[in-house]
């Protein structure tokens, strides 16, 4: 009796003791995953020097046209509004600056009272439209204006070379626009439906329309609009309701934007010399703010999330700080995001952008 007693408890001593061992050799738990740390902003500059017009002035746009000219325009309606009311007159400042935002300065305004104003500037004029007067475009930095009236094309020059033209023409034309806003119609016009947008590169003239159905049709020429040749959008659908191209600074790589509405993200074509390529943004946020072709052969993206670029068939995050603006390249490749008070400039530097907070404001 005592031997089974003494056998059964060997037993359940080697019981526990494998228990014992199961528990030491079994997997530890795996470490809790922690979320990716978050692309890190590139460091900036911030340039915020004094505005030389009344506080009472509210800023209404800014134009910088490459990294250091840039102006700003400051109205003031009936008292401290920025809205005029019925039969209410406006009036309005300009201040130029030519070191990028480090200091400003006030510019001759030739007719600073009217019903609302817009400023429009490039590295060779500047353009003032006052309501109901008309445009004054100044070719020496707003030493000096000349009236142009109604003329809208003396702000063509500012949209570029070739342009999808004009408003009040029963059907628009791709119209070639030389330094002083004088319109040329191409040889020959594009077979296109509804014609929305046009652009040129170093070696092709685009012209998209849409049709009725929503879908973009697209006609290319290498002879300056002599002869045009329909080439493939491929894979596009309907429903798109506005198309945009936009070129990289050198001329070398086009994109196609089309967009269902102005803030989902779009359908995005990459031109490879025999037509429009989809390309697609794997990870790409839903929103959409703007976009800019660059000399890389990526697509640089703003939206309300983060800025990005589109390569190689993906959405990549960048550092860059700015945020939700809209982006453009400058001529000499520095690229200007205005968000209001808060504009950015993306200057390069070696292979390197280096970016600058300019903040435009008279508090």
């Amino acid at each position: 009796m005592r031997g089974r007693i003494m056998m059964a408890a060997a037993v359940v001593l080697v019981l526990l003791a494998g228990c014992s061992i199961g528990d030491i050799r079994r997997k530890p738990p795996p470490p809790p995953t922690s979320a990716p740390a978050p692309t890190p902003e590139a460091e900036f500059e911030v340039r915020h020097a004094s505005i030389p017009v009344p506080p009472s002035y509210q800023l209404q746009n800014v134009e910088f046209v490459d990294q250091a000219l840039g102006y700003a325009l400051f109205g003031r309606c009936g008292s401290t509004t920025g809205a005029p009311g019925p039969g209410e007159n406006c009036s309005a400042a300009v201040v130029r600056t030519e070191d990028g935002g480090r200091s400003w300065h006030q510019v001759y305004h030739p007719r600073p009272e009217g019903k609302s104003h817009q400023l429009y500037a490039d590295r060779a004029r500047l353009v003032l439209y006052v309501e109901p007067d008309g445009y004054y475009v100044s070719f020496d930095r707003g030493a000096t204006y000349e009236y142009a009236a109604g003329d809208d094309n003396v702000l063509r020059p500012i949209f570029g070379e070739y342009q999808a033209c004009c408003d009040g023409d029963e059907k628009q034309r791709v119209v070639w626009f030389d330094g002083h806003g004088r319109p040329t119609p191409t040889r020959t016009q594009p077979n296109v439906p509804n014609l929305l947008a046009v652009a040129s590169a170093a070696h092709w003239l685009f012209a998209v329309g849409i049709d009725d159905s929503g879908r973009p049709i697209s006609t290319v020429s290498n002879d300056q609009g002599t002869t045009w040749r329909q080439v493939p959008v491929a894979g596009a659908s309907g429903k798109l309701g506005s198309v945009r191209i936009t070129v990289d600074r050198s001329g070398t790589y086009a994109w196609l934007i089309g967009q269902t509405d102005l803030i989902s993200w779009p359908a995005i074509w990459f031109f490879d010399g025999q037509g429009w390529r989809p390309m697609s943004a794997a990870g790409h946020p839903e929103r959409y703010t703007s976009a800019v072709a660059l000399e890389d052969a990526s697509l640089a993206v703003t939206t309300p999330q983060r800025p990005g670029r589109v390569f190689g068939g993906a959405f990549e995050k960048v550092d860059w700080p700015i945020g939700d603006c809209f982006l453009r390249v400058l001529p000499e490749g520095t690229l200007f995001c205005s968000a209001g008070v808060v504009n950015w400039l993306g200057i390069e530097d070696f292979g390197e952008r280096k970016w600058v907070r300019v903040m435009v404001g008279n508090e």
